[in-house]
């Protein structure tokens, strides 16, 4: 390199050309899937209308673009297409949105999982929507021995005869040190 030349701090992305075709054809597959376009054409004889299914024509592009040039898509993107009829998934519009947790009457927050279902073909995609902690993680895996908490009474068995009838005396062990129960 020349002594007056410097070297571009962030190099430019390869194959620039396929990564600017797939972002067209998603954002013209986004515009082509509303129902209606932002700006009404003046004149509706002359102006010609969008077949209905060219959005999905555009998003199987983009896959398959993707899919030939070896470009990942990014998460997002890929969130936002329905995997069954290639429909850009638009919420509100396209696809509906809810939150399920079909844990036992939605007592565990970690459960919850965003559904969106599309319209179109009524395909379903699930997200979790957020993690557990780690320590509830690790109690459920893990084998501990469960321990009276502090101040419980522990009881004795009941007395066996040994003649098949129980006696129904209870007695209750001595309590342990006061230290340790707090009184």
């Amino acid at each position: 390199m020349a002594k007056g030349v410097q070297k571009p701090a962030v190099p430019p992305p390869p194959q620039r050309a396929v990564l600017s075709r797939l972002s067209f054809l998603h954002q013209a597959a986004a515009l082509l899937s509303l129902p209606s376009l932002p700006h009404p054409p003046q004149d509706d004889a002359s102006s010609p209308v969008p077949p209905v299914g060219l959005g999905r024509y555009y998003t199987s592009q983009l896959l398959s673009v993707s899919k030939k040039s070896v470009q990942r898509l990014s998460p997002a993107v890929k969130h936002t297409i329905c995997k069954r009829c290639s429909s850009v998934l638009t919420p509100g519009v396209s696809c509906t949105t809810r939150v399920e947790n079909k844990s036992k009457h939605g007592k565990k927050p970690w459960a919850d999982v965003l559904v969106i279902q599309c319209n179109f073909c009524q395909a379903c995609k699930r997200y979790p929507m957020c993690e557990r902690s780690g320590e509830a993680r690790t109690s459920t895996h893990t084998n501990k021995k469960k321990t009276p908490s502090k101040g419980v009474k522990r009881r004795k068995p009941i007395a066996d005869t040994g003649d098949g009838i129980d006696s129904g005396t209870e007695k209750e062990l001595p309590q342990e040190d006061a230290a340790m129960t707090g009184t």
